[in-house]
């Protein structure tokens, strides 16, 4: 439940990043009446994907529930309340999750919109590093709680409100014309996202007991290189917009190869001072020259390949008429988790 559950929940918050970031720049925010109704419609927009999200993997983790293990099979009455308790904990931490990063990508979109700052370069590190950290932290709170109170309704009554909420925001959403077909948008790419990562996760437990130390490593390759993929990505899609709305000419393809440069530049001291500080924490950890350079080597490929796959979505998906606001971000993140986790085993392969 918790990898899909993060993987989801987070590239719906990276999405809603860059849909505000694209507004910002395009100069929305510069009015108060409609940045606050931006922000509303993508707020209410969030926590619409977010129960829909916490539902399915409720529903999902109930049906792997039924699949016989070594202990004895669930009776009816025992595979409800363990049904109700993993909806209502899907449910309530995404809800709440995506409501309180929600509430934080507004906020920095606006401070950094007000400071003259491209929110492009801020919004989906922020939401990324964040969101994850916060799903897992409100995740234990929540099924701590909902454990003691199993044997009761109110586990049942989460629920209930929490699709009534969803009833709500649904209707509220599909009158919205400019966000309506938001609805409907963008579920392939984070269903190819939670798939791919969950292979990386499998390759990753795989081989953890023969190189003990790269479980510690995949989230440094992954989540650097899917920063600064997202990063490209989202100042790619501002831009196009931007030409699409103002001038054909504002699109520079040579303003967008010098920041690949700059992002891919700034991933190899970024990944160098973690492993040096993974090398300090963890002092069996063997660090020779050779592993560094194949490391440094692996980053570098990995690292390139999220931003070519980001101009390269960005630009096709546009051509055929799809906002890469909606769509870039899961291909990413998924691409990179599998890439980097494949390019980390090769790397303890062969050193």
């Amino acid at each position: 439940m918790v990898p899909i559950l993060l993987n989801l929940k987070s590239n719906i918050e990276l999405n809603m990043s860059t849909r505000l970031s694209t507004q910002a720049n395009l100069g929305t925010f510069d009015h108060k009446k409609e940045r606050m109704a931006v922000m509303r419609s993508n707020m209410e927009l969030l926590l619409l994907q977010s129960t829909i999200i916490g539902a399915t993997v409720g529903l999902i983790s109930s049906v792997l529930s039924l699949i016989p293990s070594s202990g004895p099979l669930l009776g009816l009455l025992q595979f409800g309340q363990q049904s109700v308790l993993l909806l209502a904990a899907g449910l309530g931490c995404t809800l709440l999750g995506s409501a309180i990063i929600g509430v934080l990508i507004c906020i920095t979109v606006s401070v950094s919109h007000v400071l003259s700052i491209d929110p492009d370069n801020i919004g989906t590190p922020l939401a990324s590093s964040f969101g994850d950290m916060s799903t897992l932290l409100i995740l234990s709170l929540v099924t701590s709680l909902l454990i003691t109170q199993m044997h009761t309704l109110w586990p049942l009554l989460m629920v209930l409100v929490a699709l009534a909420l969803m009833a709500l925001l649904f209707r509220v959403v599909q009158q919205n014309e400019h966000m309506a077909h938001h609805i409907s948008e963008g579920w392939i790419p984070l269903l190819y996202a939670a798939a791919t990562s969950s292979i990386a996760g499998i390759i990753v437990e795989k081989c953890a007991d023969r190189y003990p130390a790269m479980p510690a490593l995949v989230p440094v390759m992954n989540g650097i290189g899917g920063n600064i993929g997202t990063v490209f990505a989202s100042r790619l899609s501002t831009s196009l917009h931007r030409a699409s709305r103002r001038n054909p000419l504002a699109f520079s393809a040579s303003e967008h190869n010098l920041v690949m440069c700059i992002l891919l530049f700034i991933n190899l001291p970024v990944q160098l001072g973690f492993l040096a500080v993974h090398r300090a924490v963890d002092t069996s950890m063997q660090v020779t020259l050779l592993f560094v350079l194949v490391y440094v080597a692996a980053t570098i490929i990995h690292g390139l390949a999220m931003l070519l796959l980001g101009r390269l979505a960005c630009t096709f998906l546009w051509s055929k008429g799809y906002d890469p606001d909606d769509y870039v971000n899961p291909f990413i993140t998924g691409t990179g988790d599998m890439l980097g986790t494949v390019l980390l085993a090769i790397v303890f392969l062969l050193v």
